[in-house]
Protein backbone atom coordinates (compact mmCIF):
# COMPACT_ATOMS: atom_id res chain seq x y z
CA UNK A 1 0.00 0.00 0.00
CA UNK A 2 2.85 2.41 0.83
CA UNK A 3 4.49 1.67 -2.51
CA UNK A 4 1.21 2.37 -4.28
CA UNK A 5 0.91 5.72 -2.51
CA UNK A 6 4.33 6.72 -3.82
CA UNK A 7 3.14 6.33 -7.41
CA UNK A 8 1.72 9.22 -9.40
CA UNK A 9 -2.01 9.71 -9.71
CA UNK A 10 -1.83 8.71 -13.37
CA UNK A 11 -0.10 5.44 -12.48
CA UNK A 12 -2.59 4.71 -9.71
CA UNK A 13 -5.55 5.37 -11.99
CA UNK A 14 -4.03 3.15 -14.68
CA UNK A 15 -3.30 0.31 -12.25
CA UNK A 16 -6.77 0.53 -10.76
CA UNK A 17 -8.32 0.52 -14.22
CA UNK A 18 -6.27 -2.54 -15.21
CA UNK A 19 -7.36 -4.41 -12.08
CA UNK A 20 -11.02 -3.58 -12.66
CA UNK A 21 -10.77 -4.47 -16.37
CA UNK A 22 -9.03 -7.77 -15.53
CA UNK A 23 -11.76 -8.71 -13.07
CA UNK A 24 -14.49 -7.87 -15.56
CA UNK A 25 -12.60 -9.73 -18.31
CA UNK A 26 -12.24 -12.89 -16.22
CA UNK A 27 -15.91 -12.78 -15.24
CA UNK A 28 -16.88 -12.32 -18.90
CA UNK A 29 -14.68 -15.26 -20.00
CA UNK A 30 -16.21 -17.49 -17.33
CA UNK A 31 -19.76 -16.48 -18.28
CA UNK A 32 -19.11 -16.99 -22.00
CA UNK A 33 -17.46 -20.38 -21.38
CA UNK A 34 -20.35 -21.54 -19.21
CA UNK A 35 -22.85 -20.34 -21.81
CA UNK A 36 -21.09 -21.99 -24.74
CA UNK A 37 -20.63 -25.18 -22.74
CA UNK A 38 -24.35 -25.26 -22.04
CA UNK A 39 -25.15 -24.69 -25.72
CA UNK A 40 -22.78 -27.46 -26.84
CA UNK A 41 -24.16 -29.85 -24.25
CA UNK A 42 -27.71 -29.17 -25.39
CA UNK A 43 -26.62 -29.70 -28.99
CA UNK A 44 -25.05 -33.04 -28.06
CA UNK A 45 -28.24 -34.11 -26.25
CA UNK A 46 -30.27 -33.14 -29.31
CA UNK A 47 -28.00 -35.23 -31.56
CA UNK A 48 -28.31 -38.15 -29.16
CA UNK A 49 -32.10 -37.84 -29.24
CA UNK A 50 -31.97 -37.92 -33.03
CA UNK A 51 -29.64 -40.94 -32.90
CA UNK A 52 -32.09 -43.00 -30.85
CA UNK A 53 -35.23 -41.79 -32.63
CA UNK A 54 -34.96 -44.10 -35.71
CA UNK A 55 -34.20 -47.35 -33.75
CA UNK A 56 -36.94 -46.59 -31.25
CA UNK A 57 -39.46 -46.26 -34.07
CA UNK A 58 -38.34 -49.44 -35.89
CA UNK A 59 -38.00 -51.80 -32.91
CA UNK A 60 -41.75 -52.43 -32.32
CA UNK A 61 -42.09 -53.75 -35.88
CA UNK A 62 -38.72 -55.58 -36.01
CA UNK A 63 -37.82 -56.66 -32.49
CA UNK A 64 -35.62 -59.50 -33.76
CA UNK A 65 -33.83 -57.59 -36.41
CA UNK A 66 -32.17 -57.04 -38.65
CA UNK A 67 -30.96 -53.85 -36.99
CA UNK A 68 -29.63 -51.17 -39.31
CA UNK A 69 -27.32 -49.11 -37.13
CA UNK A 70 -25.80 -45.96 -38.65
CA UNK A 71 -22.06 -45.37 -38.67
CA UNK A 72 -20.05 -42.20 -38.95
CA UNK A 73 -19.29 -41.88 -35.29
CA UNK A 74 -22.83 -42.57 -34.12
CA UNK A 75 -22.35 -45.05 -31.28
CA UNK A 76 -25.53 -47.06 -30.70
CA UNK A 77 -26.46 -50.29 -29.00
CA UNK A 78 -29.68 -52.28 -28.97
CA UNK A 79 -30.08 -54.33 -25.80
CA UNK A 80 -32.58 -57.07 -25.11
CA UNK A 81 -34.63 -57.28 -21.94
CA UNK A 82 -32.16 -59.75 -20.40
CA UNK A 83 -29.21 -57.42 -21.05
CA UNK A 84 -27.92 -59.13 -24.17
CA UNK A 85 -26.47 -56.71 -26.69
CA UNK A 86 -28.22 -57.49 -29.98
CA UNK A 87 -26.37 -54.89 -32.05
CA UNK A 88 -23.75 -52.28 -31.22
CA UNK A 89 -21.35 -49.77 -32.72
CA UNK A 90 -20.10 -48.72 -29.29
CA UNK A 91 -16.53 -49.22 -28.12
CA UNK A 92 -15.89 -52.21 -25.91
CA UNK A 93 -15.40 -50.09 -22.80
CA UNK A 94 -18.94 -48.72 -23.05
CA UNK A 95 -20.40 -52.17 -23.88
CA UNK A 96 -18.95 -53.48 -20.65
CA UNK A 97 -20.98 -50.84 -18.76
CA UNK A 98 -24.17 -51.17 -20.76
CA UNK A 99 -26.20 -52.45 -17.82
CA UNK A 100 -25.31 -49.52 -15.62
CA UNK A 101 -25.98 -47.07 -18.45
CA UNK A 102 -29.50 -48.48 -18.86
CA UNK A 103 -30.14 -48.30 -15.11
CA UNK A 104 -29.27 -44.57 -15.01
CA UNK A 105 -32.66 -43.71 -16.54
CA UNK A 106 -33.86 -41.48 -19.36
CA UNK A 107 -31.77 -38.39 -18.53
CA UNK A 108 -28.47 -37.80 -20.39
CA UNK A 109 -25.50 -39.03 -18.40
CA UNK A 110 -21.82 -38.12 -18.61
CA UNK A 111 -19.48 -41.09 -18.45
CA UNK A 112 -15.70 -41.06 -18.16
CA UNK A 113 -14.00 -44.05 -19.76
CA UNK A 114 -10.24 -43.85 -19.54
CA UNK A 115 -9.23 -40.59 -21.18
CA UNK A 116 -12.49 -40.33 -23.10
CA UNK A 117 -15.58 -38.51 -22.01
CA UNK A 118 -18.99 -39.59 -23.31
CA UNK A 119 -22.54 -38.31 -23.09
CA UNK A 120 -24.97 -41.26 -23.00
CA UNK A 121 -28.74 -41.35 -23.58
CA UNK A 122 -30.95 -44.41 -23.03
CA UNK A 123 -34.51 -45.13 -24.24
CA UNK A 124 -36.72 -48.12 -23.47
CA UNK A 125 -39.11 -49.60 -26.07
CA UNK A 126 -41.86 -52.15 -25.42
CA UNK A 127 -41.97 -54.81 -28.17
CA UNK A 128 -43.45 -58.22 -28.66
CA UNK A 129 -40.16 -59.69 -27.45
CA UNK A 130 -40.31 -57.66 -24.21
CA UNK A 131 -38.80 -54.38 -23.12
CA UNK A 132 -35.79 -53.51 -25.27
CA UNK A 133 -33.35 -50.65 -24.82
CA UNK A 134 -31.70 -48.31 -27.27
CA UNK A 135 -28.51 -46.71 -25.91
CA UNK A 136 -26.73 -43.88 -27.77
CA UNK A 137 -23.38 -42.29 -26.88
CA UNK A 138 -21.29 -39.47 -28.27
CA UNK A 139 -17.70 -38.68 -27.51
CA UNK A 140 -17.44 -35.24 -25.83
CA UNK A 141 -13.80 -34.73 -26.81
CA UNK A 142 -14.73 -32.38 -29.62
CA UNK A 143 -16.83 -30.26 -27.30
CA UNK A 144 -14.00 -30.06 -24.74
CA UNK A 145 -11.55 -29.12 -27.49
CA UNK A 146 -13.89 -26.40 -28.73
CA UNK A 147 -14.29 -25.06 -25.18
CA UNK A 148 -10.54 -25.07 -24.56
CA UNK A 149 -9.80 -23.25 -27.80
CA UNK A 150 -12.63 -20.81 -27.20
CA UNK A 151 -11.36 -20.13 -23.66
CA UNK A 152 -7.83 -19.56 -24.95
CA UNK A 153 -9.14 -17.20 -27.62
CA UNK A 154 -11.28 -15.35 -25.07
CA UNK A 155 -8.37 -15.02 -22.64
CA UNK A 156 -6.11 -13.73 -25.40
CA UNK A 157 -8.75 -11.27 -26.54
CA UNK A 158 -9.46 -10.19 -22.97
CA UNK A 159 -5.74 -9.66 -22.41
CA UNK A 160 -5.51 -7.45 -25.49
CA UNK A 161 -8.60 -5.52 -24.45
CA UNK A 162 -7.26 -5.09 -20.91
CA UNK A 163 -3.96 -3.74 -22.20
CA UNK A 164 -5.80 -1.42 -24.59
CA UNK A 165 -8.06 -0.31 -21.74
CA UNK A 166 -5.03 0.34 -19.54
CA UNK A 167 -3.38 2.41 -22.28
CA UNK A 168 -6.61 4.35 -22.82
CA UNK A 169 -6.91 4.92 -19.04
CA UNK A 170 -3.35 6.20 -18.91
CA UNK A 171 -3.96 8.60 -21.81
CA UNK A 172 -7.28 9.79 -20.37
CA UNK A 173 -5.74 10.27 -16.91
CA UNK A 174 -2.88 12.26 -18.40
CA UNK A 175 -5.34 14.38 -20.36
CA UNK A 176 -7.60 14.88 -17.34
CA UNK A 177 -4.69 15.83 -15.06
CA UNK A 178 -2.97 18.08 -17.59
CA UNK A 179 -4.95 21.14 -16.36
CA UNK A 180 -3.77 20.30 -12.83
CA UNK A 181 -0.18 20.29 -14.03
CA UNK A 182 -0.71 23.64 -15.75
CA UNK A 183 -2.33 24.96 -12.56
CA UNK A 184 0.69 23.80 -10.55
CA UNK A 185 3.09 25.46 -12.98
CA UNK A 186 1.07 28.64 -12.84
CA UNK A 187 1.05 28.49 -9.03
CA UNK A 188 4.85 28.12 -9.07
CA UNK A 189 5.12 31.21 -11.26
CA UNK A 190 2.79 33.14 -8.95
CA UNK A 191 4.79 32.05 -5.90
CA UNK A 192 8.04 33.12 -7.52
CA UNK A 193 6.82 36.51 -8.73
CA UNK A 194 6.51 39.77 -6.86
CA UNK A 195 3.14 40.84 -5.40
CA UNK A 196 2.95 43.65 -7.94
CA UNK A 197 2.98 41.33 -10.97
CA UNK A 198 1.53 38.14 -9.46
CA UNK A 199 -1.82 37.16 -10.91
CA UNK A 200 -4.36 34.49 -10.15
CA UNK A 201 -4.97 30.97 -11.37
CA UNK A 202 -6.89 30.66 -14.61
CA UNK A 203 -10.45 29.41 -14.11
CA UNK A 204 -11.59 27.29 -17.04
CA UNK A 205 -14.95 27.79 -18.76
CA UNK A 206 -16.22 24.36 -17.68
CA UNK A 207 -18.09 24.20 -14.40
CA UNK A 208 -16.17 21.17 -13.16
CA UNK A 209 -14.07 20.18 -10.16
CA UNK A 210 -10.94 21.83 -11.59
CA UNK A 211 -12.66 25.19 -12.02
CA UNK A 212 -14.00 24.91 -8.46
CA UNK A 213 -10.48 24.08 -7.24
CA UNK A 214 -9.03 27.06 -9.12
CA UNK A 215 -11.72 29.34 -7.67
CA UNK A 216 -11.05 28.09 -4.13
CA UNK A 217 -7.28 28.49 -4.55
CA UNK A 218 -7.77 32.00 -5.94
CA UNK A 219 -9.81 32.91 -2.86
CA UNK A 220 -7.05 31.46 -0.69
CA UNK A 221 -4.40 33.43 -2.61
CA UNK A 222 -6.37 36.65 -2.20
CA UNK A 223 -6.82 36.05 1.53
CA UNK A 224 -3.12 35.26 1.95
CA UNK A 225 -2.16 38.36 0.00
CA UNK A 226 -4.51 40.49 2.07
CA UNK A 227 -3.08 38.99 5.25
CA UNK A 228 0.48 39.55 4.08
CA UNK A 229 -0.40 43.09 3.04
CA UNK A 230 -1.94 43.74 6.46
CA UNK A 231 1.17 42.41 8.14
CA UNK A 232 3.43 44.56 5.98
CA UNK A 233 1.24 47.57 6.60
CA UNK A 234 1.16 46.90 10.34
CA UNK A 235 4.94 46.56 10.52
CA UNK A 236 5.35 49.73 8.49
CA UNK A 237 2.79 51.68 10.52
CA UNK A 238 4.03 50.34 13.83
CA UNK A 239 7.64 51.25 13.04
CA UNK A 240 6.48 54.71 12.03
CA UNK A 241 4.32 55.17 15.13
CA UNK A 242 6.91 53.78 17.53
CA UNK A 243 9.75 55.83 16.08
CA UNK A 244 8.40 59.16 17.34
CA UNK A 245 7.68 58.22 20.99
CA UNK A 246 10.96 56.33 21.18
CA UNK A 247 12.82 59.40 19.93
CA UNK A 248 10.90 61.54 22.40
CA UNK A 249 11.69 59.12 25.23
CA UNK A 250 15.35 59.11 24.29
CA UNK A 251 15.42 62.90 24.25
CA UNK A 252 13.66 63.08 27.63
CA UNK A 253 16.15 60.67 29.16
CA UNK A 254 19.06 62.64 27.74
CA UNK A 255 17.52 65.80 29.12
CA UNK A 256 17.08 64.11 32.50
CA UNK A 257 20.77 63.25 32.44
CA UNK A 258 21.64 66.90 31.82
CA UNK A 259 19.31 68.01 34.63
CA UNK A 260 20.82 65.62 37.14
CA UNK A 261 21.84 68.56 39.38
CA UNK A 262 18.38 70.14 39.43
CA UNK A 263 15.93 67.94 41.41
CA UNK A 264 12.82 69.77 40.19
CA UNK A 265 13.82 69.61 36.54
CA UNK A 266 14.90 65.99 36.92
CA UNK A 267 11.53 65.06 38.44
CA UNK A 268 9.73 66.78 35.56
CA UNK A 269 11.86 64.90 33.02
CA UNK A 270 11.21 61.58 34.76
CA UNK A 271 7.47 62.20 34.78
CA UNK A 272 7.50 63.10 31.11
CA UNK A 273 9.51 59.97 30.33
CA UNK A 274 7.05 57.91 32.35
CA UNK A 275 4.11 59.32 30.37
CA UNK A 276 5.89 58.53 27.11
CA UNK A 277 6.60 54.98 28.30
CA UNK A 278 2.93 54.54 29.18
CA UNK A 279 1.99 55.69 25.68
CA UNK A 280 4.44 53.19 24.18
CA UNK A 281 3.02 50.38 26.31
CA UNK A 282 -0.54 51.26 25.30
CA UNK A 283 0.47 51.34 21.64
CA UNK A 284 2.17 47.93 21.90
CA UNK A 285 -0.84 46.44 23.71
CA UNK A 286 -3.18 47.77 21.05
CA UNK A 287 -1.03 46.27 18.30
CA UNK A 288 -1.05 42.90 20.05
CA UNK A 289 -4.81 43.15 20.48
CA UNK A 290 -5.33 43.83 16.78
CA UNK A 291 -3.12 40.86 15.89
CA UNK A 292 -5.16 38.61 18.20
CA UNK A 293 -8.46 39.75 16.69
CA UNK A 294 -7.28 39.26 13.12
CA UNK A 295 -5.81 35.84 13.92
CA UNK A 296 -9.29 34.31 14.06
CA UNK A 297 -12.92 34.80 15.08
CA UNK A 298 -13.82 35.05 18.72
CA UNK A 299 -14.99 31.86 20.41
CA UNK A 300 -16.93 33.77 23.07
CA UNK A 301 -20.72 34.05 23.37
CA UNK A 302 -22.49 36.71 25.39
CA UNK A 303 -26.21 37.02 26.19
CA UNK A 304 -28.36 40.13 26.67
CA UNK A 305 -28.04 40.25 30.45
CA UNK A 306 -24.25 40.11 30.27
CA UNK A 307 -24.30 42.84 27.61
CA UNK A 308 -26.23 45.12 29.98
CA UNK A 309 -23.87 44.28 32.84
CA UNK A 310 -20.85 45.13 30.69
CA UNK A 311 -22.52 48.39 29.64
CA UNK A 312 -23.07 49.51 33.24
CA UNK A 313 -19.53 48.47 34.20
CA UNK A 314 -18.08 50.44 31.28
CA UNK A 315 -20.14 53.49 32.29
CA UNK A 316 -18.72 53.23 35.82
CA UNK A 317 -15.18 53.05 34.44
CA UNK A 318 -15.84 56.07 32.22
CA UNK A 319 -17.24 58.06 35.14
CA UNK A 320 -14.18 57.18 37.20
CA UNK A 321 -12.00 58.40 34.33
CA UNK A 322 -13.92 61.68 34.19
CA UNK A 323 -13.76 62.19 37.95
CA UNK A 324 -10.00 61.68 38.03
CA UNK A 325 -9.37 64.13 35.18
CA UNK A 326 -9.65 67.80 36.07
CA UNK A 327 -9.92 68.79 32.41
CA UNK A 328 -12.97 66.52 31.94
CA UNK A 329 -14.70 67.30 35.22
CA UNK A 330 -17.66 68.92 33.45
CA UNK A 331 -18.46 65.86 31.28
CA UNK A 332 -21.45 63.71 32.25
CA UNK A 333 -21.56 60.06 31.24
CA UNK A 334 -24.87 58.17 31.15
CA UNK A 335 -26.51 55.16 29.53
CA UNK A 336 -29.90 54.14 28.20
CA UNK A 337 -31.63 50.83 27.55
CA UNK A 338 -35.15 49.49 27.66
CA UNK A 339 -35.33 46.75 30.34
CA UNK A 340 -38.66 45.50 28.93
CA UNK A 341 -37.27 44.66 25.50
CA UNK A 342 -35.20 41.54 25.64
CA UNK A 343 -34.21 39.09 22.91
CA UNK A 344 -34.69 35.34 22.90
CA UNK A 345 -32.85 33.90 25.96
CA UNK A 346 -31.00 31.55 23.60
CA UNK A 347 -29.69 34.42 21.45
CA UNK A 348 -26.03 35.31 21.80
CA UNK A 349 -23.56 37.82 20.40
CA UNK A 350 -20.36 36.22 19.08
CA UNK A 351 -18.08 38.15 21.43
CA UNK A 352 -16.59 37.51 24.82
CA UNK A 353 -17.57 39.86 27.67
CA UNK A 354 -14.03 41.22 27.70
CA UNK A 355 -14.18 42.10 23.99
CA UNK A 356 -17.55 43.82 24.34
CA UNK A 357 -16.19 45.78 27.29
CA UNK A 358 -13.19 46.77 25.18
CA UNK A 359 -15.53 48.16 22.49
CA UNK A 360 -17.35 50.22 25.12
CA UNK A 361 -14.14 51.47 26.78
CA UNK A 362 -12.62 52.60 23.48
CA UNK A 363 -15.75 54.41 22.31
CA UNK A 364 -16.40 56.09 25.67
CA UNK A 365 -12.74 57.11 26.07
CA UNK A 366 -12.68 58.58 22.55
CA UNK A 367 -15.86 60.54 23.28
CA UNK A 368 -14.48 61.91 26.57
CA UNK A 369 -11.18 62.89 24.94
CA UNK A 370 -13.07 64.61 22.10
CA UNK A 371 -15.17 66.69 24.52
CA UNK A 372 -12.16 67.50 26.69
CA UNK A 373 -10.21 68.67 23.65
CA UNK A 374 -12.83 71.38 22.98
CA UNK A 375 -11.73 73.32 26.02
CA UNK A 376 -14.83 75.52 25.96
CA UNK A 377 -16.32 74.16 29.20
CA UNK A 378 -19.82 73.71 27.77
CA UNK A 379 -22.19 72.72 30.60
CA UNK A 380 -24.09 70.38 28.25
CA UNK A 381 -20.98 68.26 27.56
CA UNK A 382 -22.35 64.73 27.67
CA UNK A 383 -21.57 61.19 26.58
CA UNK A 384 -24.49 58.79 26.31
CA UNK A 385 -24.23 55.08 25.56
CA UNK A 386 -27.44 53.25 24.64
CA UNK A 387 -28.16 49.59 24.07
CA UNK A 388 -31.17 48.45 22.02
CA UNK A 389 -32.51 45.67 19.82
CA UNK A 390 -33.07 45.83 16.09
CA UNK A 391 -35.25 43.47 14.06
CA UNK A 392 -33.40 42.71 10.84
CA UNK A 393 -35.22 42.54 7.51
CA UNK A 394 -33.67 39.12 6.86
CA UNK A 395 -35.03 37.69 10.09
CA UNK A 396 -31.75 38.11 11.99
CA UNK A 397 -32.12 40.26 15.11
CA UNK A 398 -29.25 42.50 16.15
CA UNK A 399 -27.94 44.33 19.18
CA UNK A 400 -27.36 48.01 18.49
CA UNK A 401 -24.85 49.90 20.63
CA UNK A 402 -24.89 53.68 20.16
CA UNK A 403 -22.40 56.10 21.73
CA UNK A 404 -23.21 59.80 21.30
CA UNK A 405 -21.16 62.73 22.48
CA UNK A 406 -21.46 66.51 22.34
CA UNK A 407 -17.91 67.03 21.12
CA UNK A 408 -16.74 68.72 17.93
CA UNK A 409 -17.37 65.72 15.68
CA UNK A 410 -15.12 64.57 12.85
CA UNK A 411 -14.23 66.06 9.49
CA UNK A 412 -16.53 64.49 6.91
CA UNK A 413 -13.62 63.45 4.71
CA UNK A 414 -12.06 61.54 7.61
CA UNK A 415 -15.10 59.41 8.51
CA UNK A 416 -14.62 56.84 5.67
CA UNK A 417 -11.09 56.03 6.95
CA UNK A 418 -11.72 56.47 10.68
CA UNK A 419 -11.62 52.70 11.31
CA UNK A 420 -8.24 52.23 9.62
CA UNK A 421 -5.13 51.72 11.72
CA UNK A 422 -3.03 54.66 12.80
CA UNK A 423 -5.46 57.20 11.34
CA UNK A 424 -6.16 60.34 13.32
CA UNK A 425 -8.30 63.29 12.42
CA UNK A 426 -6.78 66.74 12.43
CA UNK A 427 -8.18 69.30 14.81
CA UNK A 428 -10.77 68.74 17.47
CA UNK A 429 -10.46 64.97 18.07
CA UNK A 430 -6.68 64.62 18.20
CA UNK A 431 -6.03 65.55 21.80
CA UNK A 432 -4.03 62.94 23.69
CA UNK A 433 -4.24 60.53 20.81
CA UNK A 434 -3.87 56.85 21.53
CA UNK A 435 -2.03 56.10 18.32
CA UNK A 436 -5.05 55.84 16.08
CA UNK A 437 -5.86 52.25 17.08
CA UNK A 438 -8.94 52.64 19.27
CA UNK A 439 -11.53 52.75 16.49
CA UNK A 440 -9.55 50.18 14.51
CA UNK A 441 -9.91 47.75 17.43
CA UNK A 442 -13.64 48.52 17.63
CA UNK A 443 -14.08 47.83 13.93
CA UNK A 444 -12.03 44.61 14.10
CA UNK A 445 -13.99 43.27 17.08
CA UNK A 446 -17.33 44.12 15.46
CA UNK A 447 -16.23 42.52 12.21
CA UNK A 448 -15.11 39.36 14.04
CA UNK A 449 -18.64 39.07 15.46
CA UNK A 450 -20.20 39.55 12.02
CA UNK A 451 -21.25 43.12 12.77
CA UNK A 452 -20.44 46.58 11.48
CA UNK A 453 -19.58 50.08 12.74
CA UNK A 454 -21.03 53.32 11.40
CA UNK A 455 -19.88 56.86 12.26
CA UNK A 456 -21.88 60.02 11.62
CA UNK A 457 -21.69 63.63 12.75
CA UNK A 458 -24.66 64.80 14.81
CA UNK A 459 -26.45 68.15 14.63
CA UNK A 460 -25.56 70.74 15.72
CA UNK A 461 -22.34 69.12 16.93
CA UNK A 462 -21.02 65.85 18.25
CA UNK A 463 -20.42 62.38 16.88
CA UNK A 464 -22.60 59.26 16.88
CA UNK A 465 -20.98 55.84 16.65
CA UNK A 466 -23.35 52.92 15.97
CA UNK A 467 -22.17 49.33 16.42
CA UNK A 468 -24.52 46.64 15.12
CA UNK A 469 -23.89 43.07 16.30
CA UNK A 470 -26.04 40.17 15.00
CA UNK A 471 -27.65 37.76 17.46
CA UNK A 472 -26.98 34.07 16.91
CA UNK A 473 -28.75 30.99 18.22
CA UNK A 474 -26.07 28.37 17.60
Amino acid sequence: MNRLRRLSITARITIGSLIVAALFGLVAVVIIRVGVSSILHNATVTLLSNDVAAPVESLPSKPTGPFDLPGGGQELAIVAEDGTILASTMPQALEDRIGRLIDQGREPQEVQVGDDHYVVLSRSVTTSSGVMHVVAARNDETTALILDRLTAALLAGAGVLILAFGAASWLLARAALRPVSRMREQADRIAGSTPEVAGLLTVGPAQDELSELATTLNDLILRLRASAERERQMVSDASHELRTPLAVLRGQLELAELDAGDPDALLSDVRASHATAIRLAALANNLLELSRIEAGPSSGRIDWRTLVDELTDAIDRARLLVSSDDEASGVSVDFEYDPRRRPDPEARVALSPTDFGRILDNLLANAIIAIRSCGDGRPEATVVASLSLSEGTDGVDSVVLTVRDSGPGMPEEFIPVALDRFTRADGARTGQSGGGLGLAIVGALAGAAGGRVRLANAEPHGLTVTVTLPLRRD
